[in-house]
């Protein structure tokens, strides 16, 4: 019988094989327009973690905003092990280390299929969609192997 550590090892890897495919299947369907569903994802785990998990975004600032997501996302949520808000004028990232995703984000990366599902980026695009009543541009997305840190640029518009 597994233990403990076992199964939610094994529950892992299962939900990041089942996020591979669903990302994968939408965007060899829709291609670039997936990213569409952003909003929609963003808004809504955005919302529950509002009335379930006590969040509460204060800030006119983006890093404001920001460091507030990713100390849930590790505190309350597990969903990374560490985070950390760059600001340079327009221009937010946002670096996620051991993201709970980062498997099939790299199975994604690999065949060149843009992982729009990610839900760092999904929160913080609807937290500062939200709280600055500003739009923003995805610029890219940078893997370090050696460290397991993920880091998503934002620019505002």
């Amino acid at each position: 019988m597994a233990t403990e550590e076992e199964k939610k090892q094994r529950l892992l890897k299962v939900f990041n094989i089942s996020m591979y495919g669903l990302i994968k299947g939408l965007w060899d369907l829709f291609g670039e327009s997936s990213f569409a569903t952003i909003n929609s994802v963003g808004d809504h785990i955005l919302s529950v973690m509002e009335k379930e998990a006590g969040l509460e975004i204060a800030g006119e600032k983006p890093e404001d905003i920001l460091v507030e997501i990713t100390r849930l996302l590790v505190d309350e949520i597990g969903t990374m092990s560490a985070g950390k808000v760059t600001v340079d004028g327009r221009k937010v990232s946002l670096a996620c280390t051991n993201c709970f995703l980062r498997e099939a984000t790299g199975w994604l990366e690999r065949e060149d299929v843009q992982p729009f599902a990610c839900v760092p980026m999904n929160i913080a695009a609807a937290a500062m969609r939200k709280r600055l009543g500003v739009k923003h541009r995805v610029l890219g997305r940078v893997w370090d192997e050696a460290t397991q840190t993920c880091t998503i640029h934002f620019e505002l518009l």
